[in-house]
């Protein structure tokens, strides 16, 4: 009976956030949710970013229909939503932003318990605890995913596909957990929107509203199946989140190196290169989607596997700095 209903309630899920993208663009306009074309944005015309708002409406319906509210979370979800289809209508400062999303991961530490209490064995064979540490640390690591994902919404179906495979793989792992799948639906339900496929441009945008949500969402489950005993390592969870944080890394570091800000729009990440070297937009997509199920079979792998931690770390950190090497370079030949 429980399968019947669970099939039912995803369904719903599916067809509330299609159905709510559908209304939502409708009201974008008068709601001012639109992204309009200039600057580092190289589509044609002016797109509703209401993907987000719909992915949110999807994911309530999910867990009403299932009963598992996961209250905390869903407060989080919700006011991280909020914040990010502020930041879409009135384009809030960058540390206004990082303040309040501190403090909504502060909210989410204290309503759901779930925070880094340890790192693994990255340095010896004892593993690193945090101590008071934990909770600062557990802001910044939060903070840096919710803008990774962030800065992978910048190509039509990047950011909303890269939060599906990642969350597949969870799946993968044992991470059956309710959320997850009605996240998988509700993503779902907005890429049929998102995706170049059949159209020459997306009818709406995730915008800042669903990828700083979704950020947050993976946050969470990154940290609580980290933190986890029957969980992967800490370190794997960089692995399973390599592209998109790999990128948002370096280009803040590259951004104060060209003498910018790094928080100052450009058209430095990967996706934007691919671009304009001349790739079509669902070629780029498709690299993208390779190279990270790539990294998160090598991650899953070396757990499997039983790799040391510390190795695990230094291949990461080999990786990141020939990029971030390459980002250099190359974003002086420009």
């Amino acid at each position: 009976m429980f399968v019947v209903i669970f099939i039912i309630v995803s369904f719903a899920v599916f067809i509330g956030s299609f159905s709510s993208v559908y209304g939502l663009i409708k009201l974008a306009p008068s709601l001012k949710l639109l992204a309009v074309p200039g600057g580092h944005r190289k589509h044609q015309n002016a797109t509703p970013m209401v993907g987000g708002i719909a992915i949110y409406i999807g994911l309530i319906i999910g867990c009403l229909g299932l009963n598992h509210p996961s209250f905390g979370l869903m407060c989080c979800l919700t006011l991280m939503c909020f914040v990010g289809a502020l930041d879409d209508r009135y384009a809030l400062p960058s540390i206004f932003r990082f303040f309040i999303q501190g403090l909504i991961v502060y909210l989410m530490i204290r309503l759901t318990g779930v925070q880094l209490h340890s790192l693994g064995t990255l340095f010896s064979s004892k593993e690193l605890l945090l101590g008071n540490w934990s909770i600062p640390l557990t802001i910044f690591a939060c903070i840096g995913v919710i803008n990774a994902i962030n800065m992978s919404d910048g190509l039509d179906g990047l950011a909303g596909s890269i939060v599906f495979i990642v969350m597949m793989s969870l799946l993968l792992v044992g991470s059956a957990e309710p959320v997850i799948i009605i996240s998988l639906f509700s993503i779902a339900g907005f890429l049929t929107w998102n995706l170049r496929i059949g159209r020459a441009q997306a009818r709406a945008f995730m915008g800042d509203a669903g990828s700083t949500m979704l950020g947050l969402l993976l946050a969470y489950l990154l940290i609580k199946y980290s933190q986890s005993p029957t969980g992967f390592t800490p370190v794997t969870a960089l692995w399973i989140l390599a592209l998109p944080l790999i990128d948002a890394v370096a280009v803040l570091v590259v951004r104060p190196l060209n003498g910018k800000s790094p928080f100052q729009a450009d058209r430095l990440h990967y996706h934007h290169q691919l671009i304009d070297r001349g790739l079509s937009v669902n070629k780029v997509l498709l690299i993208a989607l390779i190279t990270q199920g790539l990294f998160i079979f090598i991650g899953l792998w070396m757990w499997q596997q039983g790799v040391n931690e510390n190795i695990q770390l230094i291949l990461f950190l080999i990786l990141f700095f020939v990029y971030l090497t390459q980002l250099h370079f190359s974003s002086h030949k420009k």
